[in-house]
């Protein structure tokens, strides 16, 4: 396995079995621009704004540990705030932070595949008011999640370089396998946006980048799922119609409730699900053995 550590992240190392970098953000001064006092593990998106409002500042306002976190906020345009955990890394490694997306408010963040900031992204994660979340790669909505705001989350990425896969897991729960396509994981970006409705702003704390196991396949054998239900937006009912008979279909709440539950064996002519929700956003899940699929399903009378 290759490996081109960028020096900022062997700073923690100390010990030969230490995590490559960890960083809770109470060893700075509440204030502390993350950019000037973190660097060079971290920077701000465009060189010369250290210390200026694109840069992040350590707050005591929040945290999941100790006292305090890293807080990202901004206009619902994006930005100015816009910082980099700058990695440089080949091979496989483990990326793993925490976030906390006040209710009213939205976040988001993307990977990158270089050093050089906007030079190509890995896959951007929209982090709704609503309590979804969207993962996008190159364009296209690939992944779906829930998450209940006020609450810290974690977000655990898997990448390796070498196999150009990654797998994501939500507070340890695995959510799906995607493409990794670039040469690089080169940083990780706190961008301040959101959904375009509601403000952004979230906490960051408890970040951890370290060495993981090579990332490999696990549905290259597996026929994907594939579904397609409607009406969407529902009403009373929705129709769902997949590549196989059998399967376990749920309907969950953003909070990860699950408010309906069936085993379907009628699913490849189509299978109608009554529906007795209240107006919202949910998750609509199919489940056979290793093989799953999560779309999003909107209810409004």
């Amino acid at each position: 396995m290759k490996q081109f550590l960028l020096p900022a992240l062997l700073l923690t190392a100390g010990a030969l079995n230490a995590q490559l970098y960890t960083e809770d953000f109470d060893g700075y001064a509440v204030g502390d621009f993350i950019s000037v006092e973190g660097a060079p593990a971290w920077a701000v998106w465009t060189a010369g704004n250290e210390g200026g409002d694109m840069d992040a500042q350590v707050s005591d306002e929040a945290a999941l540990s100790g006292t305090q976190s890293l807080k990202i906020f901004g206009t619902n345009a994006g930005g100015p705030m816009d910082v980099v955990l700058v990695a440089g890394l080949e091979g496989a490694y483990e990326v793993t932070f925490n976030m906390l997306i006040p209710e009213g408010n939205s976040g988001y963040y993307n990977v990158q595949e270089n050093q050089i900031p906007g030079t190509a992204w890995a896959f951007d994660c929209f982090l709704n008011g609503d309590g979804s979340m969207v993962y996008n790669l190159d364009g296209a909505e690939v992944a779906y999640a829930s998450y209940t705001p006020g609450e810290w989350l974690k977000l655990t990425h898997l990448i390796d370089t070498d196999s150009d896969l990654m797998h994501l897991y939500l507070n340890d729960e695995y959510v799906a396998q995607l493409p990794y396509d670039g040469g690089q994981i080169g940083g990780v970006n706190f961008y301040a946006f959101g959904d375009g409705t509601n403000l952004p702003t979230y906490y960051v704390d408890d970040v951890l980048v370290d060495v993981t196991d090579p990332v490999v396949d696990n549905v290259q054998v597996v026929a994907p799922l594939e579904c397609v239900f409607g009406p969407n937006p529902a009403q009373d009912f929705v129709r769902v119609q997949a590549n196989l008979d059998n399967a376990v279909v749920r309907i969950l709440a953003l909070d990860g409730k699950v408010v309906l539950e069936e085993q379907r064996n009628d699913l490849v002519t189509g299978a109608q699900l009554d529906l007795n929700l209240d107006n919202g956003i949910y998750l609509l899940e199919l489940t056979n053995g290793s093989k799953r699929m999560t779309q999003r399903l909107v209810v409004q009378k």
